[in-house]
């Protein structure tokens, strides 16, 4: 096999296939990952209320985002400006993986955010969702959860729009 003009020795094929089946895998699990996640939304929105779903995913969010939080305060300390620490989570932890975030702007405690990339706006793409889902409340809970616990301030972070097949905007309330 020859790549660019370098021929690859055996041991080189077989690593790149060992690669190309496990990136194949990798796509196979992130697939079913997102049938299951939209399923689960879907059928929690049936079983609950809208509001209670939505209580329920932001919570799960809350939770995951604190666990982050503290691990990025152990590692980089406490951060008293709540952009500064969001700073802090998009460009120098892995705490946001899967996420592309900017701040559009801030006036006064208020932070409005874009959320470029989302992997729950993949899942509601992908089940033919809107914004309005539940599963929306994970990424401002964790959002959340990761600033309360970095700053040690309280803040809320809400939606001010969504779009499934483009940018939503979030602002973060600093109480």
């Amino acid at each position: 096999m020859q790549t660019g003009g370098v021929t690859m020795s055996n041991t080189e094929k077989l690593q790149v296939q060992s690669l190309h089946d496990e990136l194949e895998d990798c796509k196979a699990h992130n697939r079913a990952l997102t049938v299951l996640a939209g399923e689960v939304s879907m059928v929690l929105e049936e079983m609950a209320k809208t509001d209670e779903a939505r209580s329920i995913c932001r919570v799960m969010g809350e939770d995951a985002g604190r666990r982050l939080g503290k691990g990025a305060k152990e590692r980089f300390g406490a951060i008293a400006k709540v952009e500064e620490a969001l700073d802090l989570l998009m460009y120098h932890t892995e705490l946001l993986r899967g996420y592309g975030i900017e701040i559009d702007h801030i006036e006064g405690n208020t932070i409005y955010i874009n959320v470029l990339n989302c992997f729950v706006r993949d899942i509601l793409k992908d089940r033919k969702l809107t914004t309005t889902s539940p599963l929306c409340g994970i990424t401002c809970g964790y959002i959340k959860g990761a600033l309360n616990e970095l700053t040690g301030k309280d803040v809320d972070v809400d939606i001010v729009y969504g779009d499934v097949g483009g940018v939503c905007r979030e602002k973060i309330v600093i109480k």
